[in-house]
């Protein structure tokens, strides 16, 4: 399985026999949210993709003289956008998925947040609000059992709230299966509805705005934020927090586990 199509948000996703192992994030209405290197080729052939309950299609316009593109699976689980460069007459590599230690699914689990470019070894941090659901683990770098939530959620069956949201930036969204996606309302909307429903843990934009900034649509979390990272021209994720925890700013951070002990 490779174009998948679910809650109506195709992306790309490569499994390893019954596990995912690498997902692009979802379609934006621009390029596939996790694949920021799109933007810098989408003016010689923007990328379009046609999705329906009976047909998923991934494909470009190619610009005239733009060069032969395509998009190839190795045997290896390596997913590749190939450009055609006449000069050498071969193909230059793009993009390339999974790229780094962050690609590989779910690596910091539930409620984590990897950063490719931290200084030390430890990728994987908890979101504001949580902690490592097994601090030994973590200490170990086995980041794989995620974050567990420090305080818990005030939300009545009625649908009234303390809860708020805390913006976390510049992010692959998370993985949609636990999603729900509608197309037709606005960000502040989509606010709202996550407010009033008390099984909404976060919420983002369906589609980004040309440049980038800002957007449209909604898509809803019900279940565990999982498979998060930071990319470059990533989108805003709005998470849902106890009313002690959104602190001041109500800005994402990452916490990272460093155990204290001493040698006797």
């Amino acid at each position: 399985r490779v174009l998948e199509y679910t809650t109506r948000l195709p992306e790309v996703v490569l499994w390893q026999r019954d596990a995912k192992a690498y997902r692009t994030g979802p379609w934006n209405g621009r390029w596939f949210n996790g694949v920021p290197e799109a933007s810098t080729y989408a003016h010689d052939f923007p990328l379009h993709v046609t999705a329906s309950t009976s047909e998923v299609t991934y494909g470009y316009t190619a610009r005239p003289g733009a060069p032969l593109t395509r998009v190839v699976v190795s045997d290896a689980g390596v997913v590749r956008r190939l450009v055609w460069d006449a000069s050498t007459s071969t193909w230059k590599t793009f993009f390339q998925g999974p790229r780094d230690v962050c690609d590989a699914y779910g690596k910091c689990g539930a409620f984590g947040l990897c950063d490719a470019s931290a200084a030390s070894s430890a990728f994987c941090g908890c979101l504001q609000g949580f902690s490592p659901a097994s601090p030994p683990a973590w200490y170990m770098r086995e980041t794989s059992d995620g974050c567990r939530r420090n305080v818990p959620l005030n939300c009545s069956g009625n649908g009234t709230a303390t809860d708020g949201f805390v913006l976390v930036r510049g992010v692959k969204l998370p993985d949609t299966q636990n999603a729900s996606v509608d197309t037709s309302i606005s960000t502040e909307e989509c606010r709202a509805r996550c407010s009033a429903n008390c099984s909404c843990l976060a919420y983002a934009s369906a589609e980004i705005r040309e440049g980038g900034g800002g957007g449209s649509g909604c898509i809803i979390w019900t279940g565990d934020v999982v498979d998060l990272r930071y990319v470059d021209r990533g989108q805003d994720l709005y998470l849902r927090l106890a009313e002690s925890e959104l602190g001041t700013k109500q800005m994402a951070v990452i916490t990272i586990f460093v155990p204290r002990f001493s040698v006797h």
